[in-house]
């Protein structure tokens, strides 16, 4: 199993940031990636200096947002990165939800449409083509590849015909399963092989030696995403929907607490890392038996520690080697 950490970069400075890149390389972590906030942190310019202070460790967006740039400055932003750090960048690309890009007053459009004429786009920078009448960019030294953060069965499907990559986030084994079925779908509809096609699974960690502790703090940050319809009927239907029942007459009631209450231990299982780092292995090791050969580690506040803590925290105790 590939085994990469994901920070969340409107919790943890940018500063911090690079000291844990810099300990992820050390402790043998194959990537660190860099979650991007709607019009709350970069992740290019916090990935870029990440890139300054590492050499081996793969390093990525995981994701930066398609609607807050101009595509081509996103496809030269990408190139440069990829330049410094010598050929080491994965662009991962998603468009967010739509009520948090109305929020930041942005147009939201079709999300696959989108990516897709980003994707398009990027990859003609990286080609060297630009805006027609305007000097070209210059090209990037290789083809850098670029994931699309998926949710909808129909966009796995769509990053099969069009992306490199995959990037999964709250997916149960079953619905992993599901979402590398469509994506290999949609590789075979365009001649492609499936298995150009990398696949992630972003797993938000919440390590502490105290079960319940560590159990309470999943659910403070899991009931935000159970709340959201879309979020809430793929964990219906990943065998989840009395779980998603709940939640919905909780919050109906404004009672927030019956909410988190409603959300199962055998829940939390699925889609997140919960307890001490023997509990923790053993569910990595559970994953990597059911087929799950990349996973990207999300370190989560827990307790009174805050998310860098808990960061290194991860890195000391879930360490390849």
């Amino acid at each position: 199993m590939r085994l990469g950490v994901t920070i969340w970069g409107y919790d943890a400075t940018p500063r911090d940031t690079v000291d844990l890149g810099v300990e992820a390389e050390h402790r043998g972590f194959d990537g660190i990636y860099m979650v991007e906030g709607v019009l709350s942190n970069d992740a290019l310019t916090t990935v870029a200096a990440v890139a300054g202070a590492t050499s081996r460790i793969e390093i990525g967006t995981g994701i930066a947002n398609v609607f807050l740039r101009h595509p081509v400055m996103l496809g030269i932003a990408a190139a440069t990165i990829d330049d410094v750090s010598g050929g080491r960048l994965v662009l991962g690309l998603g468009p967010n939800n739509e009520a948090t890009i109305a929020r930041a007053g942005l147009s939201w459009r079709d999300p696959r449409q989108a990516l897709r004429e980003t994707t398009e786009t990027i990859r003609g920078v990286f080609a060297g083509r630009g805006v027609p009448g305007l000097r070209s960019p210059r090209p990037a030294s290789r083809a850098i590849p670029i994931h699309w953060a998926a949710m909808a069965l129909e966009t796995c499907e769509a990053a099969g015909r069009h992306a490199d990559g995959l990037m999964l986030y709250l997916c149960s084994t079953d619905r992993y399963r599901r979402a590398v079925e469509r994506m290999r779908r949609g590789a075979a509809a365009t001649n492609r092989s499936a298995d150009q096609v990398a696949v992630s699974v972003l797993i938000p960690s919440f390590l502490h030696d105290d079960l319940a502790t560590a159990r309470q703090a999943a659910r403070e940050f899991l009931v935000y995403y159970a709340s959201m319809p879309h979020y809430a009927k793929v964990f219906a239907a990943s065998g989840f929907p009395d779980e998603m029942d709940a939640v919905k007459k909780a919050l109906a009631s404004q009672d927030r607490p019956a909410a988190m209450a409603g959300l199962s231990d055998r829940l939390l299982d699925a889609v997140l890392l919960v307890g001490p780092a023997a509990r923790c292995r053993e569910q990595l090791a559970r994953r990597r038996d059911e087929g799950i050969g990349w996973v990207l580690l999300g370190p989560q506040r827990v307790g009174d520690q805050s998310l860098t803590e808990q960061a290194r925290t991860l890195l000391r105790d879930l360490a390849p080697r």
